[in-house]
């Protein structure tokens, strides 16, 4: 397996390939059983059973090659979620299961808000580990710069910002910020936000944010992350920026293309 390089390869066929036990940290944005046609991709399925083949094959994979300590990440919406689960609780272990993150895509408005009900607002990302040993660093949204004025008002003789609390202090290079739980309102889609530089064009890419917050708590330096639905490259541009090896595949040549651009490597197809 080369690392830092992107493959034009049916990802399943290239899985197999791969020695067990290899990679850090795993996070796919797979098709969604959405029943739409992308043109860059078809996400149309014969029926349900057609699709849950497709990912349980994939999925038992990707737990092969995953480190013991490894962590993966699985991105869906409510088109299969409910079907996904017990699939990854199989393959996991229902004990592995850490959470569910629930995140806000942003706006209601467009075509999706003429849905007789209530109008859907949030993808899910299914986290699971596999075993009780694995990466995780938590993460925090900073503090504006008044509230640490106003707040963190003393400095001990080292020079560490403090606030005082019963039984003692909270140093601020301790605890820099608000903590991130599993429901994310603060990263926006390309839905709400396709005026973004780092918008692709690519259906369903995701923002660089998204994967920032993933591989910071899920990994470290060095580790190696790998994304078997690359698409645009939204991972491994991430994973490049943030010091970690990486690997990406996807079947579409045009996904392969637009990694190599927003790589800007030689990249090997």
């Amino acid at each position: 397996m080369k690392l830092n390089i992107v493959y034009l390869a049916e990802n399943l066929e290239f899985m197999r390939k791969l020695d067990s036990e290899v990679i850090d940290l795993i996070y796919i944005d797979p098709p969604f059983y959405s029943g739409v046609d992308y043109k860059d991709f078809s996400d149309l399925w014969k029926s349900l059973d057609e699709y849950i083949d497709f990912m349980k094959l994939r999925i038992k994979e990707m737990y092969r090659i995953l480190k013991v300590t490894g962590c993966f990440y699985l991105h869906c919406d409510t088109n299969a979620k409910f079907d996904l689960k017990p699939i990854c609780d199989e393959i996991f272990g229902r004990k592995n299961f850490r959470r569910e993150i629930i995140w806000n895509v942003g706006s209601v408005s467009g075509f999706k808000s003429q849905v007789n009900g209530w109008v859907r607002q949030h993808d899910t990302i299914m986290y699971y580990t596999k075993s009780p040993i694995f990466t995780f660093h938590k993460q925090y949204l900073p503090y504006r710069e008044e509230y640490i004025k106003k707040m963190f008002r003393y400095k001990d003789k080292d020079g560490r910002l403090y606030r005082k609390r019963r039984g003692g202090r909270q140093y601020l290079d301790e605890r820099p910020g608000t903590l991130v739980g599993d429901v994310w309102n603060d990263i926006y889609s390309f839905q709400t936000t396709t005026r973004s530089k780092e918008y692709l064009g690519y259906p369903t890419q995701k923002p660089e944010k998204l994967l920032e917050r993933i591989i910071l708590a899920s990994s470290n330096e060095g580790n190696i992350v790998a994304d078997f639905f690359c698409g645009s490259g939204t991972t491994l541009s991430v994973a490049n920026k943030l010091n970690r090896k990486w690997i990406g595949v996807d079947i579409n040549q045009n996904a392969i293309e637009l990694c190599k651009e927003r790589l800007n490597l030689n990249l090997k197809t």
